[in-house]
């Protein structure tokens, strides 16, 4: 079979299967419980000696005086014993970091992102070592990744550092979601045996453009449980309150209920291509809801990206952009939506 249509079947089948199932059910339990037991698996390459080998801890829950950025982050690592599977990888999306408020006591959203992005770092972090990862874009505009070989997957939002309320951040809390998926669809369906490791954490930044300069720029808020990641969407957490005020500030999380009422919103304000499939041209159709900064960008299935299409200020409401097609070839494509903290995206099919 033709690679190029065995790749537009594939993704076709990908959304069909995504319109079909929920995501994945977070819940309070699960979130301390990320918290406060050891690791499932102890990740491979990792020194004994290192604070969060066996187990998540909290780190610096509020930030230093004075400092005005943050990140929330994840990595991906194989087990300890090894990692037999050879076809499978792992899939993260939406990546979300809260800050509760001194000010009123409530939670609120700092950052959020469908496609997150990161490097291949040597297990242990020696000398900041890194290389380019093993990434695909998925589908829905997010990424699947492997690694191994005394690297693992150290990942962040798309967007970067984002600012927060200076004098009033109480806590954080930092969510992902990930499960396994296979790198060949024809292959063998070898998940049950994968030994793929991921959890969540974040970190303070002296400002948004610091440089990392041994710890002294930036400062990591906590880390949170390792868990293996299994061929159903699961939700990996990191929070800085104890147990008690955990329960006593249940943060954000993503229930069946939550769930369908964000893919409701999704749709009305989700950029849309039309037609599609493409021959030569089509429009990119999406809606703000204030004035922002905005980009928007092509990638291939492979999840190169091709070329910017867009970058710029636009104002609040709906907003059309032309795409010309005429010098691509017959394939799978991704348009992505960058505004502000929230990534929008649209698969698009160019037929010659």
């Amino acid at each position: 079979m033709d690679r190029g249509l065995f790749h537009l079947l594939y993704s076709i089948a990908f959304l069909f299967f995504c319109a079909t199932h929920l995501h994945s059910q977070n819940s309070l339990d699960q979130i301390i419980n990320d918290m406060t037991r050891n690791h499932q698996g102890l990740p491979h390459g990792v020194p004994t000696s290192y604070s969060w080998y066996t187990g998540p801890r909290i780190g610096t829950p509020v930030p230093p005086a004075g400092w005005t950025a943050a990140i929330g982050w994840g990595q991906v690592y194989e087990w300890v014993e090894g990692n037999p599977a050879t076809n499978t990888r792992v899939q993260i999306k939406d990546m979300e970091m809260y800050y509760l408020s001194k000010a009123d006591h409530q939670w609120h959203l700092l950052q959020e992102a469908r496609t997150v992005f990161g490097w291949a770092y040597v297990e242990d972090f020696v000398n900041d070592k890194h290389k380019t990862a093993d990434t695909r874009m998925e589908a829905d505009s997010s990424i699947s990744v492997t690694c191994g070989d005394g690297y693992n997957f150290h990942f962040w939002p798309q967007q970067g550092r984002t600012l927060f309320p200076v004098n009033d951040v109480d806590a954080c809390f930092v969510t992902v979601q990930a499960r396994l998926v296979l790198d060949d669809p024809m292959g063998v369906d070898d998940r049950d045996s994968a030994r793929y490791l991921l959890n969540v954490g974040g970190d303070w930044w002296l400002d948004l453009d610091a440089q990392w300069d041994q710890w002294k720029t930036n400062r990591d808020m906590g880390i949170g449980r390792f868990r293996f990641v299994s061929s159903e969407w699961s939700s990996f957490n990191m929070i800085t309150l104890s147990v008690e005020r955990t329960r006593e500030n249940p943060p954000p999380f993503r229930t069946k209920t939550r769930v369908a009422a964000v893919q409701k919103e999704d749709h009305d304000t989700f950029c849309q291509i039309y037609p599609n499939p493409i021959h030569d041209l089509a429009t990119l159709t999406y809606k703000l809801y204030n004035r922002q900064s905005v980009q928007v960008e092509l990638f291939n299935i492979q999840g190169q990206k091709l070329k910017s299409l867009f970058n710029g200020v636009l104002p609040a409401g709906d907003h059309i952009l032309t795409i010309h097609t005429n010098d691509l070839v017959t394939g799978v494509y991704f348009c992505r939506v960058l505004c502000g903290n929230l990534t929008m995206g649209a698969k698009m099919v160019v037929v010659k």
